[in-house]
């Protein structure tokens, strides 16, 4: 038997739809994208969404629409996507250090990152689990700073009554192959409540206004067969999301005992696109898993501000950060994910360390 570490749920009524789009449709551009975004933006609770090539351009182009060009606090425990569209935006990254116990980055630490060229700050709600939102959008009004949400894994989780995404001025999503929802490739959205970003958004995905351009823009739209998929996809997300986290409550039944992990939060606001532990021997943990055929994977095996394009932005060490680099380990997490395969996972970590 083998275990993956994520795997995407694919129906016949995705594979239905996609064929109606594909035989009825345009192949960019077509009905089933401004559905999708009608759809989506209603589900995040916001006034509109606007559909792009992937996360990464819906981060970029975010950006600027709200006209950022100094410095953007984000974390530096995620996908390197998320200080990338900063640079990309002619922007600038600029890090604050993640909190010990969530993974996200910290409210203290951004206001101590906080200085007179800061614009903005992106928050990345890590692997499902919403950042403290009430604390930054305070920093944010008192400063006088923008806030783009980096919700590239937590569609469908909310904070305060909220769905992450409609809490900044602007939220980024991705629909990237493993999210807890996805188009059957690349896609992104972004969500606003202001028809000012949504224009301008429309029209940088598309060339900055084609034959009639206005800005210098992207070749960003999203194709309609992959709308089409996500529409479906997109209805099944609250089942599935409640799936993750009775998963989440049975890993931690098996998994609470075993002294050489900490586990993550088990929190109702959490949708767990991964369920990520800190293990000790982590490396030597994963390579045991493997041998038995579990796959687990290791998000993100180096902090942003380590790598090499980003050294520059900073000299700082990030402790929390570096230390969760070294120690995580992504378990296997994903809709279809049987409970006997789930305790086959916890039994060989048992097994591993002794337990």
């Amino acid at each position: 038997m083998v275990i993956p570490t994520s795997m995407p749920v694919v129906d016949e009524e995705m594979e239905k739809e996609v064929l109606r789009a594909l035989r009825e449709e345009f192949f960019v551009g077509g009905k089933s994208v401004e559905k999708f975004e009608e759809e989506f933006a209603e589900y995040i609770g916001v006034d509109y969404a606007v559909a792009v090539s992937s996360g990464t351009d819906a981060l970029v182009i975010a950006l600027r629409c709200l006209g950022i060009k100094g410095k953007v606090i984000t974390t530096p425990m995620t996908f390197v996507a998320t200080a990338e569209s900063i640079v990309l935006a002619g922007a600038k990254p600029k890090f604050a250090d993640i909190d010990a116990n969530t993974w996200n980055i910290s409210p203290e630490e951004i206001r101590k990152s906080i200085d007179r060229d800061t614009e903005a700050i992106m928050p990345v709600h890590l692997y499902g689990l919403p950042c403290e939102m009430k604390e930054i959008m305070e920093i944010a009004e008192d400063k006088k700073l923008k806030i783009i949400e980096d919700c590239a894994q937590a569609h469908g989780a909310e904070y305060n009554g909220k769905k992450v995404g409609s809490i900044g001025d602007v939220g980024c999503f991705s629909f990237y192959s493993t999210k807890n929802m996805t188009v059957a490739g690349n896609g992104g959205m972004i969500t606003t409540n202001s028809r000012k970003i949504a224009e301008m958004a429309k029209l940088l995905r598309e060339h900055g206004g084609s034959n009639y351009s206005e800005y210098i823009g992207y070749n960003a739209r999203m194709n309609t067969i992959n709308a089409a998929f996500g529409r479906v996809q997109l209805k099944r997300l609250d089942e599935w999301n409640k799936k993750r986290k009775w998963l989440a409550r049975l890993y931690e039944k098996n998994l609470k005992e075993v002294k050489q992990i900490k586990l993550p939060l088990i929190d109702e606001r959490h949708v767990y696109h991964l369920f990520v532990i800190e293990a000790e021997k982590r490396d030597r943990l994963r390579e045991h898993l493997k041998n038995k055929g579990i796959f687990c994977g290791i998000h993100y095996p180096v902090p942003i501000h380590q790598l090499k394009p980003y050294r520059k932005y900073t000299r700082k060490k990030y402790p929390n950060a570096e230390k969760h680099a070294k120690t995580a380990l992504s378990l296997p997490m994903y809709p279809i994910l049987k409970e006997k395969e789930l305790k086959m996972v916890c039994d060989e970590i048992k097994e591993f360390y002794g337990d």
